[in-house]
């Protein structure tokens, strides 16, 4: 039974800050993982990091920007889209075959079980990949949403901002961003969870060591 998970996301194709982060999780003898989606667009390198995603075969959710690209109808302007670096047409025409389409079958929930408990993994929230749980979320509304999914903990993503929050015994966990940042600290930003029997549910948040991710606006 599993009773240490690594947990990232918001990726957006940016291959070194993720080969960064994986590498700490294999410091760390982390055997299995979960990845809370936006794995690609605005960054250069969408194929390499989906690749790794989908090598790892950890559980993975569709973010928004996945579906964008997974989805992406015909630019109005093909040629003056697909020169567009980190856009979802250019992102698209990267990827490969087992690649699109392994962002097309992503889902929006993934329920794992960490040490007997088990554990949700979303983006934003389980009907919307765009609204997402953080700091200023009513500690009503996370209990429903726990309650909802009938879980201990979730892990979700999307704002950027990594936080921990426990409410009533649930955990609520946002790793941060891999790829971009929005406080300053360009650190990729990562989280594993492990399951205790006195404590329960601990969480850790984690920064690699290289200012490898890029700033967002």
């Amino acid at each position: 039974m599993t009773n240490r998970l690594a947990a990232l996301g918001d990726i957006h194709s940016n291959a070194a800050a993720l080969d960064a982060c994986l590498e700490d999780v294999r410091e760390l003898g982390l055997a299995t993982g979960v990845c809370t989606g936006d794995v690609v667009m605005r960054g250069t390198h969408p194929e390499h990091c989906v690749k790794a995603i989908r090598k790892l075969g950890w559980a993975c959710v569709m973010g928004n920007t996945d579906r964008k690209v997974a989805f992406a109808d015909e630019p109005p302007d093909k040629k003056k889209k697909l020169d567009n670096v980190g856009n979802r047409w250019w992102t698209r025409a990267q990827l490969g075959k087992q690649s699109l389409q392994f962002l097309k079958s992503l889902p929006l929930v993934q329920i794992v079980t960490l040490g007997g408990r088990r554990v949700a993994v979303l983006h934003g929230m389980p009907d919307d990949p765009t609204l997402a749980m953080d700091l200023d979320t009513s500690e009503k509304d996370l209990l429903e949403l726990a309650r909802e999914l009938e879980v201990d903990c979730v892990i979700s993503g999307h704002t950027h901002r990594p936080f921990e929050r426990r409410v009533d015994g649930y955990l609520f966990v946002n790793p941060g961003s891999v790829g971009e940042t929005r406080n300053g600290d360009q650190r990729p930003a990562w989280a594993w969870i492990e399951s205790t029997k006195k404590k329960g549910l601990i969480a850790h948040l984690e920064r690699s060591d290289e200012p490898l991710a890029r700033v967002r606006p």
